[in-house]
């Protein structure tokens, strides 16, 4: 979309008293907003289809108040606007209930939609095992080339986007806000990793701040832009099994990793299971339900070489089955903080331990 098409498309977009729906309805009949809007003399004002407001406002080509905050920041972080009836617009949005109208682009998505795409949720609060188990098998199929699509929150989403990259292959991240806010903010050099090797996508305008019921309504992005969807961990009433219920409904394939029936994260996965969802225990199940050909004999993972400190800062995060902060760390092993800052750095480099928001760490 051109910068003199988007006011006409935004201004239908927040046009008062017309539902989704209609808006909708309208463009079938007519397709090109930059036609009617802010020309009084067009038929579609004459057609009955239009309440008086509405009209009043696509003759006046009204645009919301923060307009120029908005064309701001799209140049100022390259961002990208698709509508409904573009080519570029991707083909399997538009067979979903309520598709977005417009479609906000930072990176190249169709270059990162090109490949078979798997969407991988889970819980933001994550066990050891959690990490561990998704890390293990999204890696053999990263490196086959999918594309890992998430919502970049902690936990889970995190993981999966940092496997893909650390794999080589594409990811794409759907936000619940404009595309210049990256939350959680921890997470801002992972999307700059993400626009350069995928894109991050949103329906919201840039400048909108994220709002707790956006969450819920970006999940159908998420599975509509899969092949299939993949559930690691969550509680029964996550917005993981939200994103599993919109895989069904869109007809997507739905897998998920069984946990211990005493964590609550595993509640959600092993419900799924039991109503027929695939069970996925490795990365060979996953390739095989990807209709992937499965490899023949599994590479050796090779522990990398550690010094006593290092596999005692290990050890201790692994059976701790739980991120740790930087002051747990040094009360429970005795480091000096230099030292303990050093181990952390090398485990860290080592693919051993990953560091968490608010300073803490967990063990791989």
């Amino acid at each position: 979309m051109t910068p003199a098409e988007y006011p006409a498309w935004l201004c239908l977009k927040t046009a008062p008293e017309l539902s989704h729906k209609a808006c909708l309805g309208i463009l079938e009949d007519f397709p090109d907003p930059a036609a009617f809007v802010g020309e009084p003399e067009h038929p579609i004002y004459r057609s009955g289809l239009l309440k008086h407001s509405t009209a009043e406002h696509l003759k006046a080509a009204v645009l919301p108040v923060n307009f120029p905050q908005i064309a701001q920041l799209m140049k100022r972080y390259d961002i990208s606007c698709f509508s409904i009836t573009e080519p570029a617009y991707p083909a399997a949005l538009k067979e979903i209930f309520a598709p977005p109208l417009l479609l906000y682009v930072r990176g190249d998505l169709a270059m990162a939609l090109d490949a078979t795409c798997l969407a991988v949720v889970g819980t933001r609060k994550t066990s050891a095992y959690g990490r561990e188990i998704c890390k293990k098998v999204l890696g053999p199929v990263c490196e086959r080339g999918v594309t890992i699509l998430s919502g970049l929150a902690m936990g889970i989403d995190t993981i999966a986007h940092h496997t893909a990259l650390q794999k080589g292959t594409r990811t794409i991240a759907v936000l619940a806000s404009g595309l210049e806010t990256i939350y959680p903010s921890t997470n801002l050099e992972l999307a700059e990793r993400i626009i350069a090797n995928g894109a991050l996508i949103s329906e919201y305008e840039p400048g909108t701040k994220v709002e707790r019921w956006n969450f819920p309504a970006r999940n159908r992005i998420i599975s509509a832009l899969s092949q299939a969807v993949l559930i690691v961990e969550g509680p029964i009433t996550s917005g993981a099994l939200l994103t599993a219920k919109n895989a069904i409904e869109q007809n997507r394939e739905v897998f998920a990793i069984p946990g211990n029936i005493n964590n609550i994260n595993a509640e959600g996965p092993n419900h799924l299971i039991k109503h027929g969802a695939a069970l996925i225990a490795n990365s060979d199940d996953l390739l095989a339900n990807l209709g992937l050909d499965v490899e023949s004999s599994a590479q050796m993972v090779i522990m990398p070489e550690l010094c006593e400190d290092e596999q005692k800062l290990y050890d201790l995060l692994k059976s701790e089955q739980r991120a740790m902060s930087f002051d747990e760390l040094l009360l429970s092993t005795g480091f000096p903080i230099g030292r303990l800052a050093t181990h952390l750095t090398n485990l860290e480099l080592k693919g051993l331990v990953e560091k968490e928001s608010g300073n803490s760490f967990f063990a791989m």
